[in-house]
């Protein structure tokens, strides 16, 4: 069972359609910073191929959005670029809804990055609304009502974490599979086989799935797999998948660097084709210069990496409201969340 405002935006996604397709792969995205950001040192790509005139003026043109009760202050040593990704805006089955949603944390001083995770079933009120839903709706909602679901995004993350959201980006399946591909697939290593049976594959009554394997040891994804073994989660768990997904994320970076992909014209061509194809953003072009900068010294060898979650430790539980799974503080609120994300670098 749905709840019934998620249901109604589901059926208003087709008249809400993003300047860009995307679906989300948290993966993806993260390609399109360390190849984003770099590219511009080397190459002097033009951004305007992704980013939109409702993106950089989207206030005087569709207005403010409405005011939250908390609204972080921005941490002049700290840029934190939200990565976001959506099933499809041709998805019937909830498109706009964001599967997978990660900060990509810089700290200036140190030089460090940080993952910050957080679960798309987390409960919370929805800024400037009265009504509460899981935090995967934001995307949605904000297209709905103010015709800029980053920008709404960005608000609620901002709220949930207590840090200043500087940047967003959504991206879809599609460009993530075509990507890695691309890069000549991904490298990762498996302690032990993964295997998802619950979810690929399956009969028209959602049985008799088909198992996708990956064997232990070290492997080499081509786009399809990393699309699955990311995806996968009846098996395991949704926390277990945003794990997943971080590891991917790395694996991408230690490609690209390794790769010499940047030297690579044609390659560097290829690979901005499927980026302007799949990703929406509202970085300006007049902040890349500082972006630059910040990519081209960032330690990319030492990343700390949260994920918010149910275990004996984390911060979240296990709840039901009206017949629907959801995640909730464990303490009740949402301090001990936001003093985690902005402590992370201490």
């Amino acid at each position: 069972m749905e709840e019934r405002s998620i249901n109604t935006l589901k059926l208003e996604e087709q008249k809400n359609k993003p300047s860009k397709k995307g679906i989300f792969l948290v993966v993806a995205i993260s390609i399109i910073f360390i190849l984003v950001f770099l590219f511009f040192l080397k190459t002097g790509f033009t951004f305007s191929k992704i980013v939109t005139i409702k993106n950089i003026a989207w206030e005087k043109i569709f207005g403010e959005l409405p005011p939250s009760e908390y609204l972080p202050l921005k941490d002049e040593d700290r840029i934190n670029f939200l990565l976001l990704g959506i099933r499809g805006v041709n998805d019937k089955n909830g498109g706009l809804l964001t599967d997978s949603i990660m900060i990509v944390s810089f700290k200036k001083s140190t030089k460090q990055i940080a993952l910050i995770s957080i679960p798309r079933d987390l409960y919370v009120q929805m800024p400037g609304e009265s009504f509460f839903e899981k935090i995967n709706a934001a995307y949605a909602l904000g297209l709905k009502k103010y015709q800029n679901g980053l920008d709404y995004t960005k608000k609620t993350i901002g709220y949930v974490t207590g840090i200043y959201i500087d940047h967003a980006a959504v991206v879809d399946f599609e460009g993530f599979r075509k990507m890695v591909d691309a890069l000549g697939g991904v490298t990762i290593y498996l302690d032990k086989p993964f295997v998802e049976d619950k979810q690929w594959w399956c009969d028209e009554n959602g049985e008799n799935c088909r198992p996708f394997v990956i064997k232990a040891g070290k492997q080499t994804l081509d786009g399809e797999t990393a699309l699955l073994y990311i995806r996968s989660r009846f098996s395991s768990s949704d926390f277990d998948r945003i794990r997943r997904q971080q590891q991917v994320l790395l694996a991408i970076k230690d490609k690209v660097l390794s790769l010499g992909v940047l030297a690579n014209p044609v390659k560097i061509n290829e690979l901005f084709n499927i980026i302007a194809d799949h990703i929406e953003t509202d970085v300006k072009p007049w902040e890349i210069p500082g972006l630059i900068t910040l990519a081209n010294n960032v330690d990319t060898e030492h990343i700390i990496k949260q994920v918010f979650d149910t275990s004996p430790e984390g911060l979240l539980q296990e709840s039901i409201k009206d017949g629907i799974y959801i995640l909730v503080p464990r303490d009740g609120n949402f301090d001990s969340i936001r003093k985690t994300c902005q402590q992370i670098f201490d």
